[in-house]
């Protein structure tokens, strides 16, 4: 679309319809802006309007003045470009545009009614008017697109450079001098760079607090090892020991077994002598009582044989008197007399015999006494070790069943250290891989180039901090045109 020369002969009179109402088509519109938050934030002041209009109108005039040539679409760009770098997007410029040829066209129409215009005059220089302005908004819409697209390229090629940095493990990449309209994507792109360098940093960190406690754990699982294989060795050998115990204290319990009936015959055995010795003592008593008998028995027998050896004297004496009528009964009074002599002799050797007997019967009554004295001694003696025995013989029973619960129970805790044994070494072997893991973990995440740990730290807390401090979009208006 370009302009004829019929459009160039209606610009004087759009010229004086600019500066007639232009003013008034500016002022109106500059009251709009102030009303409006997006416009008013970037034109803030009634003196940076009042420039704004000026610049403006003077565009007007100046648009109107000459040819639409290459000067003139430099011009009109450069608006445009103005308009993109402060963020002045399109609908604005066009509601803008709206209201002023709103304005300005309702003069032109009142300039009609009072000038008796011709309606072919008056429809060139509405046509001119609108052609003109939609070449100028062309000219400016076109330099700020190409502004955009630019700052749009130059946006993704930061963008794409800090990803590409990233993604070779450079987290220090910055996207300093994007444009103003990215301002979201920076601080969105800082925001998640901070997070993912902190989440990194903590990795780092864990990985390196793993790894610590994995050596820590493996050289403890180790030692505990050692240690539960020295404690296996030992308890093997002290279930050895109990076993010898055991062994050793049953054979006692059985040999105090057979102690034990061994003493009991031995008990019954003296039982039985000092019954025989009882009986003894009371057959010695018997021939005591027998020799006394005896002894009263010869004492008669004496007397008798005493007696008799008397009568036999007197026999003798009462013969020699009679002479040889006596001479037979002086033979038998003498054979009489040599009778209880050898009577009295023989009553005298038996008493002697019987008294030795009785002595000796009497020794042998008193040695009984005291061998059954010491036999009852002895009996005692034998009862109180047949109950010691017994209690010995029970309480070695008692401590062969001890002894075999306590062996049984140290080869049960043989077992469970084997078992400690075992999973201390698989718990070693667990840490190593751990460690090993660790390791691993910390060599990947060492390639990465984080910001300074101090920094940070100082930046509080990591976990979703960073988009949170992204700004939420409060007070963004959606663009809008500027129409009545």
């Amino acid at each position: 679309m370009t302009l004829d020369e019929g459009n160039y002969r209606s610009f004087p009179g759009i010229v004086r319809l600019v500066r007639r109402s232009g003013g008034k088509a500016l002022d109106r519109l500059y009251v709009r802006i102030s009303e409006h938050p997006v416009t008013r934030a970037l034109l803030p002041t009634a003196e940076s309007r009042e420039r704004a209009s000026r610049a403006q109108l003077a565009h007007w005039e100046t648009l109107f003045s000459g040819r639409f040539d290459a000067a003139a679409i430099k011009r009109s760009a450069h608006i445009g470009e103005v308009h993109a770098r402060v963020g002045l997007t399109p609908n604005f410029y066009v509601g803008g545009y709206a209201l002023t040829l709103e304005e300005l066209i309702g003069s032109a129409f009142a300039a009609h009614r009072v000038a008796q215009m011709a309606a072919p005059g008056l429809r060139g220089v509405i046509a001119t008017l609108v052609k003109t302005a939609l070449l100028d908004m062309e000219a400016a819409l076109g330099a700020y697109f190409h502004a955009e697209e630019k700052e749009r390229s130059q946006a993704i090629q930061r963008l794409g450079a800090a990803l590409s940095a990233m993604a070779v493990g450079n987290f220090q990449a910055d996207l300093a001098g994007m444009p103003a309209a990215y301002n979201q994507i920076t601080e969105d792109f800082h925001a998640m760079r901070r997070d993912i360098s902190r989440i990194i940093v903590h990795m780092t960190e864990a990985a390196e607090s793993i790894d610590l406690g994995a050596h820590e754990i493996s050289a403890a699982a180790h030692d505990q090892a050692e240690r539960t294989e020295r404690q296996a060795a030992s308890l093997a050998r002290t279930a050895d020991v109990m076993k010898n115990v055991a062994q050793a204290v049953e054979t006692t319990a059985q040999s105090a077994q057979t102690v034990d009936q061994t003493v009991s015959d031995v008990d019954e055995r003296a039982r039985e002598g000092g019954a025989i010795v009882r009986d003894a003592m009371v057959a010695m008593d018997k021939i005591k009582a027998s020799s006394e008998e005896i002894a009263k028995i010869i004492e008669v027998i004496e007397g008798i044989a005493f007696q008799t050896n008397l009568l036999a004297l007197n026999a003798g004496v009462e013969a020699a008197r009679a002479g040889d009528a006596g001479k037979g009964f002086a033979v038998v009074a003498s054979e009489v007399r040599a009778l209880a002599h050898r009577t009295a002799e023989s009553a005298k050797s038996i008493k002697d015999l019987i008294s030795k007997s009785s002595q000796d019967v009497g020794e042998g009554v008193e040695l009984v006494a005291k061998s059954g004295a010491a036999l009852e001694t002895i009996i005692e003696r034998v009862e109180t070790a047949t109950t010691q025995t017994r209690e010995i013989a029970a309480n070695a029973a008692e401590q062969t069943e001890s002894l075999r619960r306590v062996s049984k129970e140290i080869a049960d805790m043989d077992t469970d250290t084997q078992q400690n044994a075992a999973m201390a070494e698989e718990t070693n072997a667990a840490a190593r891989g751990l460690s090993d893991q660790a390791t691993r973990l910390s060599t990947l995440v060492a390639r990465f180039r984080l910001e300074r740990r101090d920094k940070r730290r100082g930046e509080g807390d990591w976990a979703g901090k960073g988009s949170s401090d992204a700004k939420s979009g409060e007070g963004e208006v959606e663009p809008q045109r500027l129409s009545a």
